[in-house]
């Protein structure tokens, strides 16, 4: 039950952050789309030449930066390096 619970959490911050994200400037229809976000940042490093969406996203630095603490205040990331 208390699993059932973090889920609930966890997926319920992530739709108010897409819904923050929309009133912040984002599209309706992306929110919080990673497939989008990334399409953007392969824009950004050249791989693709469609100008509007070549655009680096701070939402997947902040998304990659965020599993990094969580990997390391869980102490995943030891278990990850040293194959544990």
């Amino acid at each position: 039950m208390k699993r059932k619970g973090l889920i609930i959490i966890t997926g319920s911050t992530v739709g108010l952050l897409a819904v923050f994200l929309v009133t912040l400037g984002n599209p309706a229809n992306m929110g919080y789309c990673i497939a989008c976000f990334l399409r953007d940042i392969t824009g950004a490093l050249g791989l693709h030449r469609a100008a509007p969406v070549q655009y680096l996203r701070p939402e997947i630095i902040g998304l990659v930066l965020g599993a990094f603490a969580a990997a390391l205040a869980t102490r995943e990331l030891n278990q990850l390096l040293f194959f544990q």
